[in-house]
């Protein structure tokens, strides 16, 4: 069954910072290629997050930095435009003594799931629930897939489900995504926004978007078909 097609691809590099927009995404069998891999760790070994958990560590202004990759490594950028990589004694300046780009170890840096996906009925739907003319704005649910939808909530009913993109990889969806705290924190462009959390908690159980686990690897692109199996 076909659902539209892909409108919008995203890799995170550093986990709780912003990431960069692309034409085409590599899915390997960890999830995106290079999403989430780096991450903020402090010296207790929490990763700096916009949360704390047994895991994270409330790491302020981090939704202020965005990350790239250039020739394999992160590039991280300031709000001042500075560019920082790994092993820069810069990012201790900035985020607290000890702390340190790192890579994913043993552990991995994702939360839940290999790759996530909203469609964009659900951020129409959402919209509407906060009392707004448009949209949610997806940079706020840290997606990486968007997919062109018409009925809101529709990729809830394909958990369980194998999801198939033209001439590219095979994913299943294996759950909702509960949101949390970030979704309601300023960033570079959006102001804090405290309603989003709130509305979700009310109406969506705190969901929106699914995750999914990988079945089959590829390169998918922009443009790309939605089929659901």
């Amino acid at each position: 069954m076909g659902h539209g097609a892909v409108v919008g691809l995203v890799c995170f590099p550093v986990k709780s910072m912003l990431g960069e927009e692309h034409e085409h995404l590599v899915i390997d069998e960890r999830g995106v290629a290079g999403d989430r891999l780096w991450a903020l760790r402090h010296e207790d070994g929490k990763l700096g997050s916009g949360k704390s958990t047994r895991r994270f560590r409330h790491t302020p202004g981090m939704l202020e930095y965005s990350a790239a990759y250039e020739d394999g490594d992160p590039v991280v950028t300031t709000p001042d435009g500075e560019r920082l990589r790994p092993g820069d004694p810069r990012v201790a300046e900035l985020f607290g003594a000890g702390v340190e780009l790192a890579r994913e170890g043993e552990v991995n840096h994702q939360d839940a799931g290999a790759v996530s996906l909203v469609g964009t009925a659900s951020l129409r739907a959402l919209g509407e629930l906060l009392g707004d003319t448009d949209p949610v704005d997806v940079r706020r649910l840290r997606k990486n897939i968007v997919v062109e939808t018409d009925e809101p909530w529709i990729e809830e009913d394909w958990v369980g489900r194998e999801i198939a993109f033209d001439g590219g990889p095979r994913l299943r969806v294996v759950e909702r995504i509960e949101r949390c705290v970030m979704t309601t924190q300023a960033q570079r462009g959006l102001p804090a926004d405290h309603r989003i959390l709130k509305t979700l908690t009310a109406t969506r159980g705190m969901c929106i978007g699914v995750y999914a686990d990988v079945v089959t690897p590829g390169t998918l692109a922009l443009g790309a078909e939605v089929t659901v199996k």
